[in-house]
C-alpha cells in the first residue's frame, strides 16, 4: 500500500503544479535547496569506497552520448532542426540526481546508481561544450563560456551536497544509518520538487505561446526518447543490474538541459521537451515503483507459502 501511494503522488504533483502553476511558480528559488537536501541525505548513506566505475558505466556514458547526439543526427538529417535540438537535450542529459534514490525504493544498487549519476555529470560538463555550438548552430559559441555555464549549475546541485555530507559524516560516523530511515523523506522532497517543476514548466510553456500543432511533435520526441531509455537500459543491464541500467538511460537530469534550453542561444520552442521529459521519467519511475512493490509481495507470498509447507511437513511426520 505505501509503495502505491508514493507512485501515486509522484504523478499527482504535477497536477497540483499545473492547475496552480501561478503561485507555486513564484517558489521557483526552493528547488535547488529542495534537490540539495535529498542529494546530502542520499550521499549520506554512500560508502565512498564503493563508489568505483566499472566497465559497465563507461557503457552506460556512450550509451548516453549514443542516443542523444544519435537522435539529433537523425532528426536533423530529415530536415528538423528544433525537433533535433529537442530530442538531444532529453536524450543527451546526464543521469537524474534522484536516481539512487529511486534505485535504493525498488531494490537496486544504490553505490552503482550514485557513481553512475556522479560520473555522468563529469562527462556531460565535459562534452556538451563541443557539441552544443553544433546542436544550436551557433558556431560562435565558445568552450569556456559553456563549460561555465554548465560546471556552475553542477557545483550547486552536485558538489555542494556531497560536501555537506563529507562534512556530516566526518563530524558524526553514526549519520551513514540516516539515509535508509530518511527515504520517505527524501522522496518527499522530490515530490515537492517535481509539484515545482510543473509549474515553472507550465507558466514557461503559456509564455510562449506556441500552439499545440508546434508543442505536440516536442512532447511526443521526449516520450519516445524516455521510453527507449528505460527499455534499452533495462535490456542493457539485464539481468544482474536492469534496474540500475533503466534508471541511468531513463531517469534524467532534464532540469540541467532545461536550464540551458532556457538560455538566449538556445530555441525557445526546443525546451518544451525536456519540461515533457520530467512528467515523463517520473511516471516510468512510478511505474517501477510499483512493480517492485509487486514483486515483493509475491516473493513474501512465495516464502510465506514454503514456510506453511515446512510447518505442515514438520507436523505431519510425527504423526
Amino acid at each position: 500500500m505505501k509503495g502505491q501511494i508514493r507512485s501515486i503522488l509522484m504523478i499527482f504533483s504535477f497536477v497540483v503544479g499545473g492547475l496552480f502553476y501561478e503561485s507555486l511558480s513564484r517558489l521557483y528559488w526552493l528547488q535547488p535547496i529542495g534537490i540539495g537536501l535529498m542529494l546530502s541525505v542520499t550521499f549520506i548513506g554512500v560508502e565512498i569506497r564503493k563508489l568505483k566505475p566499472t566497465w559497465m558505466h563507461i557503457l552506460i556514458f556512450l550509451c548516453i552520448q549514443a542516443i542523444g547526439i544519435g537522435s539529433w543526427f537523425i532528426a536533423r538529417s530529415l530536415g528538423y532542426p528544433v525537433l533535433a535540438e529537442a530530442l538531444y537535450y532529453c536524450g543527451a542529459a546526464p543521469i537524474a540526481a534522484a536516481s539512487p534514490m529511486i534505485v535504493g525504493i525498488i531494490g537496486g544498487d544504490i553505490e552503482f546508481s550514485a557513481t553512475a549519476m556522479l560520473l555522468s555529470q563529469v562527462v556531460f560538463a565535459v562534452l556538451t561544450p563541443f557539441v552544443l555550438p553544433c546542436v544550436v548552430h551557433d558556431p560562435g559559441l565558445t568552450y569556456a563560456v559553456l563549460a561555465t555555464l554548465v560546471g556552475k549549475q553542477l557545483i550547486y546541485i552536485m558538489v555542494v551536497p556531497a560536501v555537506v555530507a563529507c562534512i556530516i559524516r566526518l563530524i558524526y560516523p553514526p549519520s551513514k544509518l540516516w539515509a535508509p530511515r530518511l527515504r520517505d523523506f527524501s522522496l518527499g522532497i522530490w515530490i515537492w520538487n517535481l509539484t515545482l517543476i510543473a509549474a515553472i514548466s507550465t507558466k514557461r510553456m503559456l509564455q510562449m505561446h506556441y500552439s499545440w500543432h508546434d508543442v505536440w511533435p516536442m512532447a511526443l520526441a521526449a516520450a519516445l526518447i524516455c521510453a527507449f531509455g528505460f527499455i534499452a537500459g533495462y535490456w542493457l543491464g539485464y539481468p544482474k543490474l536492469k534496474r540500475e541500467c533503466s534508471q541511468a538511460l531513463g531517469q534524467k537530469n532534464t532540469i540541467l538541459t532545461l536550464y540551458i534550453a532556457n538560455q538566449p542561444f538556445a530555441t525557445p520552442l526546443a525546451s518544451v521537451a525536456p519540461a515533457c521529459y520530467v512528467f515523463f521519467h517520473n511516471v516510468a519511475n512510478a511505474i517501477q515503483m510499483a512493480l517492485a512493490v509487486r514483486e515483493k509481495n509475491r516473493l513474501l507470498s512465495r516464502s510465506g507459502g514454503e514456510a506453511d509447507s515446512v510447518r505442515d511437513g514438520g507436523e505431519a511426520h510425527p504423526a
